[in-house]
């Protein structure tokens, strides 16, 4: 099951990106901003079932995903590059912290 979960999380990227081309191809930049809003609103909702079957480490992790997507966010919405590429950055530090501190409590 753990090879099929990269596997899946790379098809999920790969066809994220397509679509994402695709609707820009069709209606515009600014289309962007509205597929972001609509992963960070898909993600809180991930967020909130994790909370209530009350896993609280995985609420956790997820939220630091959660936190670069939403600076990401508003930097789009901004039209500010920096503050984007500050998102983008933030999870490269966030993921190796997380995944540290899943491995020390699974000890």
């Amino acid at each position: 099951m753990k090879k099929n979960r990269a596997f899946l999380g790379v098809l999920v990227v790969l066809l994220t990106i397509r679509f994402s081309r695709f609707m820009v191809g069709k209606y515009g930049e600014d289309i962007r901003i509205k597929i972001m809003v609509a992963a960070l609103v898909v993600s809180i909702l991930c967020l909130v079932g994790i909370i209530y079957k009350k896993k609280y480490l995985a609420t956790l992790i997820a939220l630091s995903l959660i936190v670069p997507l939403l600076v990401m966010t508003i930097g789009m919405y901004l039209d500010n590059l920096y503050l984007g590429v500050f998102g983008f950055g933030l999870m490269f530090i966030l993921i190796p912290i997380m995944i540290k501190y899943k491995n020390e409590e699974e000890k």
